[in-house]
Formats: C-alpha cells, structure tokens, sequence
C-alpha cells in the first residue's frame, strides 16, 4: 500500500514542528459524545464575515491534527471549521472490534458530530484518502445535511493493491500497529528498528505516537474498507450535492487518472494542486485553502 502511514514533509515540519504545534492560537481542542463514543475536535471561529461550516475527516491512520495547517486560513476566508479524529483515532474513543467500525456507522458519526455542534445549515464537507470513503458514506446517508462534499486525494474505487493489502493486513494481525511502522520505514529506506533504541527524531516521534495511539481495531476496519470498497460513484451523485475532486500533483495513493476520472462521472469541479503529494493541505497548504474556498464560495 503506497500509504500506510501519512508523512508528508511541509517546510515546518523539516523546521521540527510537529502537527499538533500548528493548531491556531484562535482554535480551541474540544470533546463531542457521537454514538456513544467521545470524539476529538478542533474547532475556530470564521475571522470575518461568515460564510459557512465546514468538517474536515481525517484519513487512514490520522487525525485532526492534519488539518491544523490550514485551519487559520479557513477562518480568515469566513469559514466555522472543525477537524475532527475520527472513532479510534487519536483523541478519540472506539470500540475494540472492527465490527464497531462499519462504513455505515463511521458515516453515522459524522452527521452526529454536526448535530452535536448544532449545525442546522448544510455543511461543507472535506473527506481526506480514507476520509473520503466516509464522507461518501455520509452524504449518500443524508444528502440534505451537507452543502457540498469533497473528495481529497481520495477514490471512490479500489486502489488495485489487493496483494499487498493482504499483507499488511498479516503483518497487522501478527504484530500490531508497529508492523504498520515498520512496513512504511523500510518502503522508505529507514532503519525500522530506530524506535526500539529510542532514536527518532522529533517529527518520526510524532507520527510514531500517532499511529500507537490508534486504537488496532479502528487499523484493522480501515484497512479492511481499503481493500473491499466499492464503485460508489454513481449512489454519490445520484444525491445531487455538489462535489470537488482534488489531489497533489504528486499523490500516490489512488490512482491520478482513476481520481480524474471519478470526478468527470460526479459532474465534480476538478482541481489538482500544484507541488503536492498525499497531503496537499500540508504539502502547499496555500493552493489547498484557494481551491477549497473558490469552489465553496
């Protein structure tokens, strides 16, 4: 799988800034019951005229803490934004089963996280890589709650990597979450064993944690769904809510030409972002906050 584990190397990280040290002095970290399951949130106020709401959803063994890099910029363009983890990812509780994690209840959580803000107005919703399977998941459940959705850096198809899904799904079985770690450091040239003697640096720390932290069962559904979804492209336009497709220039996940080729069939606006991989809002954070807010404005 081309990304196990997102690491996506922005100018203030390679300064030795983690994630978590981007959140905006104007953002608050806040708790919401969802389901039955305390969820993290971060949440900041639009600073100027207010245009709207919008959730960002994390991805495949992330959390909130990915968007904090262009949560301040959101609220400058008059944007409420709350990025949240989702059940079992850091700052968040889930079960201990990967039956908890079913595509239908994960899409459930995020209508119950706009409840419990209490958003009546449709929302702006952003799914990154396997957020994106989810906030599909969601707007098919409840088209009238969202104001538009976007699919970023994410596919609505399977990523063709069966095999190696069938692997990594061994390895996790096998070992836990570390074979996770170990699978990416060693796909990418790095001694897999530096956390054993206490040799990472800040940033490797940092993302270490992260996926420790997660809970395996939410590892295990997510990998799962990776490996099985289905061609929902056609049930997440029959909701006629208004869609982007958007990824770096350099993503290597899903394949470009299928992401491309999702969104001529969603009728989506279609935007790639320049200098970008995986993680376009870390890679270019700027180009992601003007094609965010051109197609919600």
């Amino acid at each position: 799988m081309a990304h196990p584990h997102e690491q996506s190397a922005t100018a203030r990280e390679q300064q030795g800034i983690t994630l978590d040290e981007m959140l905006p002095e104007a953002a608050r970290l806040d708790t919401l019951t969802v389901n039955g399951w305390q969820l993290g949130i971060a949440i900041i106020e639009p600073a100027s005229t207010h245009r709207g709401n919008v959730l960002l959803v994390p991805g495949f063994t992330s959390s909130r803490s990915t968007f904090f890099c262009i949560m301040q910029q959101l609220a400058d363009s008059g944007y409420r934004v709350v990025a949240m983890s989702q059940r079992g990812q850091p700052y968040s509780l889930g079960p201990d089963s990967p039956a908890g994690y079913s595509l239908a209840e994960l899409g459930s959580d995020l209508i119950g996280v706009i409840d419990a803000l209490g958003w009546n107005d449709p929302v702006h919703l952003l799914g990154h890589s396997f957020g994106g399977l989810v906030a599909a998941e969601a707007v098919i459940q409840a088209p009238t709650r969202w104001a538009s959705v976007t699919l970023w850096n994410s596919g609505q198809q399977n990523m063709g990597q069966e095999k190696n899904f069938t692997v990594t799904l061994a390895g996790l079985r096998a070992d836990g979450p570390r074979a996770l770690w170990v699978k990416n450091r060693l796909a990418a040239g790095q001694d897999p064993d530096a956390d054993l003697r206490g040799e990472l640096n800040r940033i490797e720390q940092f993302y270490f944690d992260r996926l420790m932290t997660t809970n395996p069962a939410q590892l295990f559904a997510g990998l799962e769904h990776l490996a099985t979804q289905v061609d929902r492209v056609d049930e997440l336009r029959a909701t006629g809510v208004r869609a982007l497709v958007s990824h770096g220039d350099a993503d290597d996940a899903w394949p470009i030409d299928q992401q491309r080729a999702d969104a001529e069939r969603l009728g989506a606006h279609y935007v790639v972002i320049a200098r970008a991989g995986h993680s376009a809002h870390q890679d270019n954070p700027g180009d992601a906050v003007s094609a965010l807010t051109g197609f919600w404005d």
